[in-house]
């Protein structure tokens, strides 16, 4: 039994670590390329888009991402 709560803390305290809070918490995530923001937002690291460039579906979205691209709020973020 004390097996099972400590690997339910173990769990709880990683995925808690995964979060970030501001941008300082994103050393992890590299953006891929010079066009690309790194953000902390929905408390998820992400690449997103600058400029003006908009999206109305994913299939707008394009350039090197590492993990799949989504259109959210209309612009591309890459990893969420």
């Amino acid at each position: 039994m004390k097996v099972a709560i400590v690997l339910l803390a173990v769990c709880i305290a990683v995925a808690y670590a995964e979060e970030c809070h501001d941008i300082g918490d994103c050393g992890h995530v590299t953006c891929p390329e010079s066009g690309y923001a790194l953000v902390c937002e929905h408390r998820q690291c992400t690449c997103a888009r600058t400029g003006d460039h908009t999206c109305a579906t994913v299939a707008d979205c394009s350039g090197r991402c590492e993990r799949d691209w989504h259109c959210v709020d209309g612009k591309c973020k890459c990893g969420l």
